[in-house]
């Protein structure tokens, strides 16, 4: 219950920071409070027992001496935990410098423009929304590497080497990251036109969805209990009818104000229509941080301050009432 209550004080101290576009209050008031739910939530899962499964299976891989290539696949994640627990020898401890890691490296993704309108204030749409929620609570080998591609695709429109370095530490954290790659083509093709930029991401996207079924064995990715790739999917068509309709007179506009989300939109639907709902529900969640970080970005040029707080509450609300409504998430905060 303690969980619960936490993660409801951060909701309400990330509104009212919204809500205020005060800097201070982000810096001193809701970063301490991000750092202190993260604590509460691993003490739930190694002090009181909660239900936080894989989390305690990773901790037990803490442990592990094998170097089976299942390990070397993604050789930074498995052997950077053995390594952090070495060092520190706890698996408590392990996980809050993790955790440490990732905050830092999402205010890092977020910062743009020197608090320009709380341009920083991604941060808080992003901490408790739903996709970071399961995954620092569940899928946290996706939930690391999704944090370094997405910190590779705020880098890779103006320092490329930096930018496709993180890219291939996704990788190696897991997998799947890969599958980002159209997305960062979207974005990072500097001496390619808008035009061309979308065509390159919709062609490689394209040549995912028919090829890679016959090359990856998806049973491995891993199997989730309750199946979301529908809604993921509607998710996104759903915002990309909204962004046709709102920008049709200046269709090229998209591939500036939310890059990722063609891409991502054509992954989501190509593999569902193949029906690998599993690695439609992977994706969706890697893929959601993203248009978050594309759609707050856009917010920062709504010059009216209302429809400015409207437009950023509306993510907030979205992206995070369902921890608190739905059963699954739930199960973790009790």
């Amino acid at each position: 219950m303690i969980e619960l209550i936490a993660f409801i004080v951060l909701f309400i101290i990330g509104i009212l920071t919204l809500v205020l576009e005060n800097r201070n209050i982000l810096k001193f008031v809701y970063i301490p409070s991000l750092i202190i739910f993260m604590i509460i939530v691993r003490l739930n899962a190694f002090v009181f027992n909660g239900f936080e499964i894989d989390i305690l299976t990773y901790a037990l891989e803490m442990k592990s001496t094998s170097y089976d290539i299942y390990y070397l696949r993604e050789f930074i994640f498995w052997l950077g935990i053995r390594l952090v627990f070495f060092i520190v020898n706890s698996e408590l401890l392990s996980f809050v410098l993790l955790d440490l890691l990732w905050i830092y490296i999402l205010i890092k993704i977020s910062y743009r423009n020197n608090y320009f309108r709380l341009n920083n204030g991604l941060t808080i749409v992003l901490a408790t929304s739903f996709p970071f929620f399961f995954g620092y609570e569940n899928i946290y080998r996706q939930f690391l590497a999704t944090i370094t591609i997405l910190f590779s695709y705020t880098y890779i429109s103006f320092a490329q080497r930096r930018a496709w370095l993180l890219f291939l530490i996704s990788i190696f954290i897991h997998n799947l990251s890969v599958l980002a790659l159209p997305l960062l083509f979207s974005k990072g093709l500097i001496s390619f036109s808008k035009t061309d930029k979308m065509i390159v991401s919709v062609l490689l996207a394209l040549f995912y969805v028919i090829i890679l079924p016959f090359f990856l064995t998806l049973k491995s990715i891993g199997i989730t209990e309750v199946d979301l790739s529908i809604l993921y999917f509607l998710l996104f068509i759903l915002v990309l009818f909204f962004i046709v309709v709102k920008f049709k007179n200046n269709l090229i506009l998209i591939s500036d104000i939310v890059p990722s989300l063609i891409p991502s939109a054509i992954l989501l639907t190509g593999f569902i229509f193949l029906g690998h709902e599993l690695i439609t529900e992977r994706l969706g969640m890697m893929f959601i941080p993203f248009l978050l970080y594309d759609l707050y970005n856009y917010s920062v040029s709504i010059n009216r301050y209302s429809k400015r707080l409207i437009f950023r509450l509306i993510l907030l609300f979205v992206f995070t009432l369902p921890v608190l409504f739905f059963s699954s998430p739930l199960i973790f905060l009790s």
